[in-house]
């Protein structure tokens, strides 16, 4: 998700102190916010060539402010998403990112305090650190984090400033706390960054998502992934999807969460349009989307072992044209072949799938069985 997109406790993040109120030319400026409005649209339902026209136009206007490649950045992952580091489009992502960062530092050449250069430079490095970790590259992701963290001097303190902000605020509190639970590999590092607040963190993320203009879309995205993911309240999460995909119907990763949070509560009738386009896509991790979860309906709903063991298979051979990504969907096939190997009482097969339904697994709930059958089992 996403996305796509900040884990905040890699993230470091938190807003700083300022002493003083700013002029902010973009975060507190209406026309430019509406033309990032304007953007958004385009980026998020998959007009790339529009957004990149609106881009350049803003760039007249802006041309030496850290938004512009900020939002090149977010063209180019969307056109890809979820990205990842091995992504073919990756390298001119991360370059427009890298840009964001050299401008952001020269705003705070002319003012450290700079709240814009701030935000989009931690920004910036929280996707940089968010990439490294999710491709297990811990050491360079705590150092992205590091360079967060060093502007922090009080914590949380200017969301007043700009609504943007508690979207940055709302993923440190509720990941600062969260994200050592589901990843202790990066609790020794931890013990220096301020400590979170779950419920805080959710209430800010809610106003990010009808406050915020720049950071709205991922903000909705977040906030439904946490309520998917780690809250294990998929109707919380779906209130939050079916808002942007009402605004950006055409956006594929939407709909991949919209089907997800339908699934989870058994509401296949709304998911089933949505799965069997996905079935047709020439891109394998949406096509792999469609076929695990026809597999989950031929052995939720139809009851047929043979039919879910032919949409799981396949998923997980359309899975392998995109290795780094859709693990989730690769832990739901692995857990569904497990489960039908036990009814065959092929019970060394199924004890394997499960292994890997745990190993791939980004799910607690899929975790949780897997772990609860190979207890039964082994």
């Amino acid at each position: 998700m996403r996305r796509y997109i900040y884990i905040l406790l890699v993230l470091g993040v938190t807003v700083p102190y300022i002493g003083s109120a700013q002029s902010l030319p973009v975060l507190n400026n209406d026309k430019v916010l509406s033309q990032v409005e304007r953007v958004a649209y385009y980026v998020y339902n998959e007009y790339p060539d529009s957004a990149t026209m609106l881009i350049d136009k803003m760039v007249v206007s802006l041309p030496q402010h850290p938004i512009i490649p900020m939002m090149r950045a977010m063209n180019i992952a969307w056109q890809d998403q979820p990205i990842r580091t091995t992504s073919p489009s990756f390298p001119a992502h991360r370059r427009q990112l890298e840009q964001v960062i050299a401008l952001s530092n020269k705003l705070q050449e002319k003012n450290p305090d700079d709240l814009e250069g701030l935000f989009f430079e931690m920004s910036a490095h929280g996707l940089l650190a968010e990439y490294m970790a999710r491709e297990g590259s811990y050491m360079k992701a705590m150092s992205e984090a590091k360079k967060t963290y060093d502007f922090i001097t009080v914590t949380m303190t200017k969301t007043s400033e700009s609504p943007e902000f508690y979207f940055l605020a709302g993923l440190y509190n509720y990941f600062r706390e969260k994200y050592p639970e589901r990843h202790p590999v990066y609790s020794p590092f931890l013990w220096f960054f301020e400590p979170g607040d779950k419920a805080l963190g959710l209430a800010q993320l809610d106003s990010a998502v009808y406050q915020s203009k720049i950071v709205k879309a991922e903000a909705h995205l977040y906030t439904a992934y946490i309520y998917l993911r780690y809250e294990n309240d998929p109707a919380k999460a779906e209130f939050y999807i079916k808002k942007l995909l009402n605004e950006y119907p055409r956006n594929s990763y939407v709909k991949a969460k919209y089907i997800e949070s339908l699934v989870l509560r058994d509401d296949f009738s709304t998911a089933m349009p949505y799965i069997k386009a996905f079935l047709s896509e020439s891109r394998p991790y949406y096509e792999m989307c469609g076929e695990v979860y026809m597999g989950v309906y031929f052995e939720d709903v139809k009851g047929s072992d043979i039919q879910a063991e032919s949409y799981y298979m396949k998923g997980l051979e359309t899975g392998k044209k995109d290795p780094t990504r859709g693990e989730y969907y690769k832990s739901l096939a692995y857990l569904g072949m497990g489960r039908i190997m036990e009814r065959r009482e092929q019970l060394s097969l199924a004890v394997q799938y499960y292994r890997k339904a745990a190993d791939v697994d980004e799910n607690d709930v899929v975790t949780k069985e897997a772990r609860k059958r190979l207890a039964r089992l082994d």
